[in-house]
């Protein structure tokens, strides 16, 4: 995607989550500092919104019509910047079979199959040797690893502690935060599963993915951030190996998600903090079990 069609809707689904939390719209200025963006994309905002019938200009300021529906945002492919559409087309890739543990990783080839630089490619490699998904061998070629069973319960033991106090950090943001925007946002993508008659599509560790980044990125805490890449690509990496009611676990996990939503919602610390390490604990479980008995391929 060219950067600045991304940049205008990232923008618009920035905007559209102020409004879910009841911004006003008024200043222009202010409104480009908040979105991090320039007053004429903040303008090409309004008016794609004013022409959707959520706006309508008053004066110099503009009205609220309505409130924002599901349809109103772009969708994530649409809107995630290069890394984190570099880390979803890995992950593809690795969900199709197409890499595995022990494959060597040519970053040239990489960067043509996923239309990126080859610098872009390097840097990505890197940042996924520092925890141990990827390494170089003695010919200095990129080896997928994977990861071992034991690191990854340790990630766990660290996620815990990190994921637990950012529930409440939260509970504690401004009442006019675009925050709890993107909270009601979430919370709709979790209903509409939890409604859907058909769940054979769902790719659930993107949600998943999406539901735990977006509440450690607005936590204040630069340490999570940077361990989310390999809490994505390590704890979704075991679903590669097929449980029995599968379908069963991701409704599970989806209310587990609506109940920490819940509480963060309602500033209740105590019952954040306890209902996300009551979901981390049926992860670490499922974990545990999905990789007790390994496929015929390394750990």
């Amino acid at each position: 995607m060219p950067r600045p069609d991304r940049v205008f809707k990232s923008a618009c689904n920035a905007m559209l989550d102020r409004l879910m939390a009841g911004a006003e719209v008024t200043n222009i200025s202010q409104l480009a500092r908040h979105l991090g963006v320039s007053r004429t994309t903040v303008r090409a905002v309004l008016s794609y919104l004013e022409k959707r019938g959520l706006l309508a200009r008053q004066g110099r300021g503009y009205d609220v019509q309505r409130l924002p529906e599901q349809a109103d945002y772009f969708s994530a492919a649409q809107t995630m910047d290069t890394r984190d559409a570099l880390e979803a087309a890995f992950m593809q890739m690795i969900r199709n079979q197409d890499l595995g543990p022990g494959t060597r990783l040519n970053e040239g080839q990489l960067a043509r199959q996923l239309d990126v630089s080859v610098q872009t490619i390097r840097e990505f490699l890197i940042g996924l040797s520092r925890f141990g998904f990827v390494r170089k061998d003695h010919h200095r070629r990129w080896v997928l690893e994977g990861v071992t069973r034991q690191y990854a319960l340790e990630l766990h033991e660290v996620r815990v502690m990190f994921e637990s106090r950012a529930v409440e950090n939260l509970c504690c943001l401004p009442e006019q935060h675009p925050f709890w925007g993107g909270l009601a946002r979430l919370r709709q993508e979790h209903q509409a599963v939890t409604a859907s008659a058909d769940l054979s599509t769902l790719d659930f560790p993107a949600l998943d993915t999406k539901f735990h980044r977006f509440l450690n990125d607005h936590a204040g805490n630069r340490l999570i951030v940077g361990f989310q890449d390999a809490i994505a690509m390590i704890f979704n990496h075991h679903y590669l190996w097929p449980l029995e009611n599968q379908l069963d676990h991701h409704l599970t996990a989806t209310a587990d998600h609506l109940a920490i939503i819940d509480s963060i919602e309602r500033r209740d610390k105590r019952k954040a903090r306890a209902a996300m390490a009551a979901h981390l604990d049926t992860t670490r479980r499922r974990f545990a079990q999905a990789t007790a008995k390994p496929p015929d391929e390394p750990r």
